[in-house]
């Protein structure tokens, strides 16, 4: 599996990340990469910076994110949050 995540100023619509998975079956080589992604969503920083003209703020991550991490994790373990 490989990630690549832009960074930097990127406008809106732009192609932000890659996600590529393989696997002998494709529904594992599809959850994979829904895994990454929603991994990415709560817990990498740089995934929720917006600037607008008054300024730049980190945007949280959003409860539906938060509950698509979930699914991921042991039973009992809430997802991490990045800080």
């Amino acid at each position: 599996m490989s990630v690549i995540h832009r960074y930097g100023r990127l406008v809106p619509g732009e192609n932000v990340v890659l996600v590529v998975t393989t696997s002998s079956q494709r529904e594992a080589a599809f959850a994979a990469a829904e895994f990454l992604m929603d991994y990415l969503k709560v817990s990498a920083p740089f995934w929720k910076k917006e600037e607008r003209a008054g300024g730049g703020e980190w945007v949280e991550a959003r409860n539906a994110d938060t509950a698509a991490a979930g699914r991921w994790a042991e039973p009992g373990r809430k997802p991490e949050a990045a800080e």
